[in-house]
């Protein structure tokens, strides 16, 4: 139980949301992820299989490892997590964390201007070039402490860096985006690495590598046809 409680807990805390300005996506796109969180020597791995459908904006999750489950989720925000073994079932829902608020589905829209900044209340403040790189600063709302300001990165119209500053300057979380998978309709950063200070002798180092991204006929989406058994036990999330 407490691996599995570990398991859902570190998909959450992983979560970036997004908003929707610009053209949407409305194929299909498959990828496996595996994501990592590193702190205090401990490693800590999930393997997972996404689907993303366009045409309905829905994002469906075989998690592998540690712990098989599948995880659906709708714009609403509306979220199924099945776990086979147990054959279990639970259902939340929160409109703040919709798949319009998951990693896969900004980048695969082109949802990527502010990475979801001004939805959560932040002002764009600023922006300057620095050689081939354009930065834009944006202004945390006053609720949102310790983070002061946030600065955006970019290279070629993609974002590359995000920096979370403190009242002081201090970085709070540092964010690359890099090795990005050029399609006909979207890129997608392979590999995003995001290093987080609680305290300033302390970080957490989070990274996220995409690989086998599939659109298209291309995708093998049987694995995510599946149905909930009608005898599954409701369990509260």
């Amino acid at each position: 139980m407490k691996l599995k409680n570990l398991t859902i807990l570190f998909l959450a805390i992983t979560m970036i949301p997004s908003i929707a300005t610009s053209q949407s996506y409305k194929g299909k796109v498959s990828v496996k992820a595996r994501h990592q969180v590193y702190q205090k020597g401990q490693l800590f791995t999930v393997e997972s299989m996404s689907l993303y459908d366009g045409s309905t904006g829905n994002i469906t999750c075989h998690y592998i490892s540690p712990v098989e489950f599948y995880k659906t989720i709708n714009t609403k925000g509306e979220t199924m997590i099945y776990m086979p073994r147990e054959n279990q079932v639970s259902f939340t829902q929160n409109s703040q964390y919709g798949s319009d608020s998951e990693l896969l589905y900004y980048f695969v829209n082109n949802f990527t201007q502010d990475l979801g900044l001004e939805k959560e209340g932040f002002i764009r403040s600023g922006s300057r070039r620095d050689n081939k790189y354009h930065v834009t600063v944006w202004q945390a709302p006053p609720g949102l402490k310790p983070v002061h300001t946030v600065e955006l990165v970019f290279e070629n119209f993609l974002p590359v860096y995000a920096a979370y500053l403190g009242m002081n300057g201090r970085p709070l979380k540092k964010i690359y985006y890099y090795e990005y998978h050029h399609d006909n309709n979207f890129s997608l950063p392979k590999k995003i690495t995001e290093v987080s200070y609680p305290t300033p002798n302390d970080s957490v180092v989070r990274r996220t590598t995409f690989s086998d991204i599939r659109t298209g006929f291309n995708i093998e989406d049987s694995r995510f046809n599946f149905e909930i058994p009608q005898n599954a036990v409701k369990v509260n999330f």
